[in-house]
């Protein structure tokens, strides 16, 4: 399951691990390397995620968190493993790719602690870097944003294939469960390419 920044080492929603479909005019993409949301003064580089098998809500994996000793940073999801590679999406190509980042962590804010205050129309914008071939960065604008029970994560809407490029930012909210140590939901926002 793919969670999102919790202020615990989870994240909801488990990605599908199935090999994207190739577009038929391939176009140059290259890891991001950093994001920001001008609103809710958000900025973070970006570390890769992959799938983990521990501390997963429901049955592993689920995708693993940015370090929670570090809850400023943020992350993409960038394959489940080398056997599943392309299971991915880059942002800037056809796919929902997948940014995450804690709402705290370590008894501070997180770098998505304000995620929730986003609105159609917002801003987010993704920075790649490659020294072989210098990439523009990428502005995406928010089509919506939601909160869902963990057990009512929308994986399809999230996950789903699309025919263009798209971001998803995904993080914890909701009531915090001291029992389990975990939030009750996460919020999702959708963003599109501008």
């Amino acid at each position: 399951m793919l969670l999102a920044g919790c202020g615990t080492t989870e994240f909801v929603a488990d990605p599908p691990r199935t090999p994207r479909v190739e577009p038929a005019d391939p176009i140059t993409v290259v890891d991001p390397t950093a994001v920001g949301i001008p609103k809710i003064g958000a900025w973070s580089t970006l570390v890769a995620l992959g799938l983990t098998d521990t501390d997963c809500p429901d049955e592993p994996p689920c995708l693993a968190t940015p370090p929670l000793e570090q809850p400023m940073q943020a992350g993409w999801y960038a394959g489940a493993d080398p056997a599943f590679s392309g299971d991915e999406y880059q942002p800037g190509e056809p796919g929902p790719a997948v940014i995450a980042g804690h709402v705290d962590g370590n008894g501070r804010d997180g770098i998505f602690k304000k995620l929730g205050e986003l609105a159609p129309g917002d801003q987010i914008i993704v920075e790649r870097n490659d020294p072989d071939l210098p990439q523009p960065p990428l502005t995406f604008v928010v089509t919506s944003i939601g909160t869902f029970g963990k057990d009512a994560f929308p994986t399809a809407e999230v996950y789903g294939e699309t025919g263009r490029p798209e971001l998803r930012l995904i993080t914890c909210g909701g009531a915090f469960d001291s029992g389990s140590g975990h939030y009750e939901d996460n919020v999702v926002v959708w963003a599109e390419l501008e």
